[in-house]
């Protein structure tokens, strides 16, 4: 297993985490959403961010050469 990927799944699981309440705050004051709506809303956003991060990880790392 290369070291890159161990990385990248971290970040995923720390980005998803710390950016939960925040997407669930910002899409709360942005637009009229509420219950399992803003839930889901904000679980897909996170979501992205978080595989935003993840692959932003990956691609640096294949940029580097690094395994």
């Amino acid at each position: 297993m290369r070291i890159s990927s161990v990385v990248s799944f971290a970040v995923f699981v720390l980005v998803f985490m710390v950016s939960r309440e925040a997407t669930r705050r910002a899409l709360e004051s942005w637009v009229a959403l509420e219950g399992v709506v803003l839930w889901g809303a904000s679980f897909a956003a996170s979501l992205a961010l978080a595989a935003l991060a993840s692959g932003a990880v990956l691609h640096v790392a294949r940029l580097l050469g690094r395994d």
